[in-house]
Parts: C-alpha cells; sequence; structure tokens
C-alpha cells in the first residue's frame, strides 16, 4: 500500500517541491489533478513528470477533469468534450507511468424531468464506457469515484447500489475498470465508507481520505487515515486535503 496526498490547484508548489515536501513526511504516492496542471503558467511535461517518479520513486495517480465538467451533459458535443478529456488524462497517465486515472461519474438536477434525468444518465454510461475501452488499451487503471449526495443534484454513484448499476451498465470487462473510493464523501452522504468496501473489494484501486461533520463536503483532515485505509485495503491512498497544513495534521497525529 501506498500512501500520498493529492496536488491540489490551491497549491502553488511546483511538482518537484511537493515531492519533496511528501518525502519529508514518509509519504511516497501523488495525486495529480488535471485541474492544477490545466492552471499552471508553465505546466510540467510529461517527460519531467516521467522522471520525476523514477527520481523519487512515487507512485502517481491522475484526478480527471471535474471542475465545470460533467460526463453525462445534455449536449452531445460537449459529452463528446468530456469523453475526450478523459481520454486525454489516460495517455498522460501512460506516458508517466501513473497507475490509475479518477474520475466522477456525473450527476443531473433533481427538478428535471424524468425523461430528462434517464438520458443524463445514459450520456453518462457512454462517457465512461468510451475512456474505460480506452484505460484497458493503455494498460491504465480508469477508477469510478463515489460522489456525495446533494439537495438540488442526483449522482450516478453517491451509494454502493448506484455505483454498482452504474458500473454494470458501462458494460466494460476489463481489470482496468476500478473504483475510488472517497470516504469523505460515504461520510457526507450518510453512507459507513466499509459499505462500499464489502461491495467493490478489490475493485477499489484509489481510496481518498479526509473527513468531515456528516453534512459537508469539508475534506478536513483525518488523523485515522491509516487504519481507515488498512481496513479498505487499496493499493493507493491519497490525503485529499486543501492545504499543506492539513496533510500534516495527519500525519503528525
Amino acid at each position: 500500500m501506498r500512501y500520498g496526498a493529492s496536488l491540489d490547484l490551491r497549491m502553488a508548489d511546483s511538482p518537484e517541491q511537493f515531492i519533496d515536501y511528501l518525502d519529508a513526511l514518509d509519504l511516497s504516492h501523488v495525486e495529480i489533478r488535471k485541474s492544477y496542471l490545466d492552471t499552471r503558467p508553465d505546466p510540467p511535461a510529461a517527460t519531467r513528470l516521467a522522471a520525476l517518479r523514477e527520481s523519487y520513486d512515487v507512485t502517481y495517480t491522475l484526478h480527471a477533469p471535474y471542475t465545470d465538467w460533467n460526463p453525462g451533459n445534455l449536449h452531445e458535443p460537449l459529452r463528446q468534450a468530456a469523453s475526450d478529456s478523459i481520454v486525454r488524462t489516460l495517455d498522460l497517465a501512460a506516458a508517466i507511468g501513473a497507475d490509475a486515472v479518477v474520475v466522477h461519474g456525473g450527476a443531473v438536477r433533481r427538478d428535471y424531468p424524468d425523461d430528462v434525468k434517464a438520458h443524463a444518465r445514459r450520456q453518462a454510461v457512454r462517457t465512461i464506457r468510451e475512456a474505460a475501452r480506452h484505460a484497458d488499451d493503455v494498460g491504465v487503471h480508469l477508477c469510478v469515484e463515489n460522489q456525495r449526495r446533494k439537495t438540488k443534484k442526483r449522482y450516478n454513484t453517491s451509494t454502493p447500489s448506484r455505483l454498482a448499476a452504474f458500473l454494470d451498465d458501462v458494460g466494460v470487462d476489463s481489470d482496468y475498470l476500478g473504483v475510488t473510493l472517497d470516504v469523505g464523501h460515504a461520510k457526507a452522504t450518510g453512507v459507513e465508507y466499509q459499505a462500499f468496501a464489502d461491495r467493490f473489494g478489490s475493485r477499489i484501486k484509489v481510496t481518498h481520505l479526509h473527513d468531515n461533520d456528516g453534512r459537508n463536503d469539508d475534506h478536513d483532515p483525518l488523523p485515522d487515515y491509516e487504519s481507515v485505509a488498512t481496513d479498505i485495503g487499496a493499493p493507493f491512498n491519497v490525503l485529499e486535503m486543501k492545504s499543506k497544513a492539513d496533510i500534516e495534521r495527519c500525519v503528525s497525529a
């Protein structure tokens, strides 16, 4: 099992600085958010990221785009753009030697008519199916994340049963279609993370570790992160914090 943290767009560190920082904390995994790369004035080239991985002996996962992004977009050209963005993230992951790409499963407004909600879910299934086939081609795990329940939106992956049904409908029989278990999202939804672990088992390749008050997705520190990660048993475990200080609060607890 590898433990590490997310290189978030809120952080000003270069990849080298962040890896140095994690190394000092005895952490050896980096999840690079695509939003971090997209907002850098000089985003690191794939060759640079690959060289860093080898020189520091760290492992990588990537988080596919999610800001202002929906794989279940009702407008087909935008849905296709969402699919293309995951494919490009998978290609980048393969180029830098990353083991997995984390992706969201989409949502739709709850107040839309039932036929529109059904259409949005079909769109999301198509998007993830296209990406999963490409993941199989490039040999990188595509890990669909459980998202938290919200009042105004219906998410395709917020509970174990909804996530299982969504993956069944994606229908790609591949060892490279996996799951990201976000324990904070589970808690904010009112679901024990163990329910996801029991349902998906070894299919869980990535764990996102953070805490909240049970209502809001605060991404607070989770000092008991190692015990939680051990319960789940995923190979890659990511402290998904908003600041380096919160990462330190976890590790120093």
